[in-house]
Order: C-alpha cells, then structure tokens, then sequence
C-alpha cells in the first residue's frame, strides 16, 4: 500500500481583506472559516501573515486545533471516501491530560468546513465541505512513531531499539522489544523551543528582532540565518553551540535517567525520529556520544513517522478499509495528514457545497 503524506506548518493568523490569487494551489492556499473569523493556515498564514502563530502543545478545545484539524481534512478530502477512520496522538506530556478532550472532540462525528478557494483559483469562491468521521482513536505519538518506523521498514525492522522523536515541542523516547513498547523507558520533555528560546535570548543582545515570534526564529533556526535590519545574519555556528548545549542538558540527562546498562545492551540500533533529525549536530552529538557501542540511524521520512502510523492505525480500528483510513499529526511545528493511495498524487481540491457568501 502506498502512502501519500501532505504537510503544512502549524500556524494561522485572522484574516481581513483580500487574498485572492495569492498561492498556486490548496495546501499553499489555506484559509478556513471558524464562526465569524477567517483564518490563513499554514504557507498562506507565513507568506502573507504580519504574526502567524500557534499555541504550542494546544488541547483540543482551542480554536487553533479545531482549525488545523479541519486545514488538514480539507488537504486530503478528495483522495478518501467518507465515513472516515482517524488517528491523532499527543506526546506522553500531554496525552494523559488531553486524550478524554480529543476523543470528546472527535466524538462529534461530523464536521463541515468553510474555506475560500479564491486564494489559487481566478474563479474560486467560498465553499463548504463536510467529513463524517466514523472511527476514531487517540494514541501515544512515539507509539504513532514506532508503528510508522515498522511499515516503512518492512521486513527488516531490528528486534530491540530505541526510538526517539526530536519535535519541536516536546521531545519523545522510549525502547521497542519484540513484545512491545517498555513504558518504563518512555519519556517527554523539553523539545526544539528549548534550543529556538536560547537563540532568540543570545540574538537578543546584539540585535533588535523586531518582535519575532517563536515560530519565524524555527524557520531561521532551520536554514542557518536570519535577516536583521536587512543583514544576512548567518547562525550556524551559533545554532550548533546551542544544540550541543541542548543534548548537554537536556537530551543527555534523559538517556541516563530513562535507559540503563541493559537497555543499551540489548537494543540494536537507536533511531532519530521528528524534524529534529534533520540538524547534523544533533545527530553527530547521538553519534560521539554512544561512540560505535550503538548504531545511531536517521529514521526514513522521521518527520512523517508520527502520521504514516496513525495511518495504520487507522487502517486497523476501520477494519481493512484503506479508502476511509486517514492519520493526522497536529504537531508543534507542522500538521501532516497521510492516507492510502494506489498512486502517488498531489493533494487535489475537497467536492464542495456550493456556498454564497
């Protein structure tokens, strides 16, 4: 079964005005309606957006989930039949505390959304659309993780290892035997913010920033440099001070609290997962730290594992139905939503209700 994974990033800013012709296509032209209040989601909100922003590890009873959830629905609506069967996840952090909210909120079955398809279409207008969710489930991200990790390698899977998945938020870890997840080994913590709020404190000093958010400095973080007062400002040996400092305190501090020697001993391989995997320096300091004793690997698509396994997962609570199986990852940094398809295809506008504005 092949996999088609959208993604998006996780911020929405209120709209006003006009943002006709402003994007190529639906998932770079996002803009959704929730009661009165118009929303630019995701490449629309960070292109044409003065704040796009989004509350970091959010309960679903926030407008910003609610939004995300509908934006990512809308991305994939044409490629999946309805009822539909749904998997999110939270990290170990939160999903204690939010998995009763999210099962209430995807107990309400059906969902319609409002969105403006005038961003990429010269002939667009307000529509409505509507999704009929039939089964749900609410699961552990790394578990969401580890489900993908499997899939995506097959048959060739190692019997022991450990999983850890880099988000911006939170980072997530836990150790994966042939009987299972070993809760004792599972941990949450300080994510990417930790290392994005070190830099904006150490810019600070030398730059005015002109009030940028949390999220502009995760873009800048990622591509090594940030324009200041119209200066290319180059980070990256900043950027790799600040992570190794990250891994020092924090990362390091969770491996020795959560995994002893035996853990170490019979786990064959320890795998990165999340958008964290990405940055070199956090894998190099992985790497010098176990020094050879453990293989330290780059998981395949790590930003996509979460969603490919609630995916499955999916699959699994619709009873074999591929066609109504869809997972979603509302993530910190990015949402991605992944569904079965017979081919690969590029994520194509939802059928409408056609409505007046």
């Amino acid at each position: 079964m092949k996999v088609l994974t959208v993604n998006f990033p996780s911020v929405l800013e209120t709209t006003f005005g006009n943002t006709e012709n402003s994007a190529k296509d639906l998932l770079n032209g996002l803009k959704i309606k929730k009661e009165d209040t118009w929303y630019m989601v995701g490449n629309l909100a960070k292109r044409a957006g003065v704040n796009p922003n989004h509350v970091t590890n959010a309960s679903p009873q926030l407008e910003d989930y609610e939004v995300l959830f509908k934006s990512a629905l809308i991305t994939v609506a044409a490629q999946v039949e309805q009822p539909v069967a749904v998997t999110m996840g939270f990290p170990f952090s939160t999903y204690s505390v939010y998995k009763s909210t999210a099962e209430q909120f995807l107990s309400k079955r059906h969902f319609m959304a409002e969105y403006d398809t005038q961003t990429y279409n010269v002939n667009g207008s307000v529509k409505r659309t509507t999704f009929d969710v039939d089964n749900f489930d609410v699961i552990p991200e790394i578990v969401g993780c580890i489900i993908g990790l499997k899939k995506i390698l097959g048959n060739k899977p190692p019997t022991n290892f450990i999983a850890i998945s880099l988000g911006f938020g939170t980072i997530e870890g836990g150790m994966a035997t042939e009987n299972g997840l070993v809760h004792r080994t599972c941990f949450s913590s300080y994510g990417l913010q930790y290392a994005i709020d070190n830099l904006h404190q150490e810019l600070s000093k030398r730059y005015y920033l002109k009030m940028k958010n949390v999220h502009q400095l995760d873009d800048a973080f990622r591509k090594g440099s940030i324009f200041i007062n119209r200066e290319n400002v180059d980070i990256k040996g900043l950027r790799k001070s600040i992570l190794n400092q990250y891994f020092r305190e924090v990362i390091y501090l969770l491996l020795n609290k959560y995994f002893n020697d035996q853990d170490f001993e019979i786990c064959e391989k320890i795998y990165l997962m999340g958008g964290g995997a990405y940055y070199p320096e956090l894998v190099e300091a992985f790497k010098n730290e176990f020094n050879g004793s453990i293989q330290v690997e780059v998981a395949p698509e790590p930003e996509k594992l979460a969603s490919i396994g609630y995916l499955y997962n999916s699959f699994r609570i619709s009873d074999g139905k591929q066609q109504r199986s869809v997972g979603i990852d509302i993530g910190n940094s990015s949402t991605t939503v992944s569904v079965f398809q017979d081919k690969d295809l590029t994520p194509a506008t939802p059928t409408p209700t056609p409505h007046k504005q």
